[in-house]
């Protein structure tokens, strides 16, 4: 789960994502005391829950409350307040709930149980979106393409989708990327600029974790993607009726796999 907790006083933000830590002690819990940059991690990380002090200076809660929703519209507003008379404002914003100081830990896990938007299981909650059949594309959590600085850094991405979570050795890479080329020294430097590129997309995309690195060699976290390739391997009706005899289409290397999902298929495609 991840949560973030405004309030002007900093104690009390903090002592709001101390309580969230011993509930959900493997999610992301996090506090802020200005506007602004509660507003810049909202944009980048989509909470699942905010918990919003209405009585702020500046900004009120229940302005901040607007924005989030605009920016994330899943995002469960839960306003944490000294007094109730904001109530009946805040259920007009259709927040998730309302909670009193000095709150409880009971009180956090009443408005956890009964949230607006559920709250996906991590497993369930993929960061990234990948089209395998056809042309090969990305998309971030939004829905938005993601810009690669290097084509050759979006290729490697699509290679290690492709080899579905397998690590992959720098020397195998350069091999199928580099064939042509003997100098193993300059194909090795290539290589790196290329996942230190695709490393700054995919965190600009804020999907930089799925990338994982071993000694000399590289991966791909397949639970946080969300891939039709994999989908039809699982055996998903969409993914198999959307396969069209097209994977990866721009990649010669890629015609390995397009061959077995032919096999797969039984059909004929001309």
């Amino acid at each position: 789960m991840i949560t973030i907790s405004v309030d002007d006083q900093v104690t009390v933000a903090q002592e709001m994502v101390k309580m969230m830590k011993e509930i959900d002690p493997e999610g992301e819990h996090s506090s802020y005391s200005d506007y602004e940059n509660a507003l810049e991690y909202v944009e980048k990380r989509l909470p699942d829950v905010a918990w919003l002090d209405i009585e702020m200076p500046g900004v009120s809660g229940l302005e901040m409350a607007k924005r989030i929703k605009e920016i994330s519209p899943k995002t469960n507003i839960v306003f944490v307040t000294g007094h109730e008379k904001f109530a009946y404002q805040s259920f007009k914003l259709h927040a998730s709930g309302f909670i009193l100081k000095p709150f409880r830990k009971e009180d956090i896990e009443r408005e956890l149980e009964n949230l607006r938007n559920p709250i996906l299981k991590e497993d369930k909650k993929k960061r990234m979106r990948v089209q395998c059949f056809g042309n090969f594309e990305v998309f971030d959590k939004n829905g938005i393409p993601v810009s690669f600085q290097r084509t050759k850094s979006k290729e490697l991405l699509a290679y290690l989708i492709d080899r579905r979570g397998a690590l992959c050795s720098i020397n195998d890479i350069c091999n199928v990327f580099f064939e042509e080329e003997g100098d193993e020294r300059s194909m090795k430097s290539r290589l790196r600029l290329f996942f230190s590129k695709l490393k700054q997309d995919l965190e600009k995309a804020g999907v930089g974790d799925v990338i994982v690195k071993e000694w000399n060699a590289y991966g791909i976290d397949t639970s946080k993607i969300d891939c039709d390739y994999y989908d039809y391997l699982k055996g998903d009706i969409i993914a198999i009726n959307s396969f069209q005899g097209e994977y990866m289409s721009q990649y010669s290397w890629a015609e390995m796999t397009l061959g077995d999902l032919i096999m797969k298929s039984g059909n004929v495609y001309y």
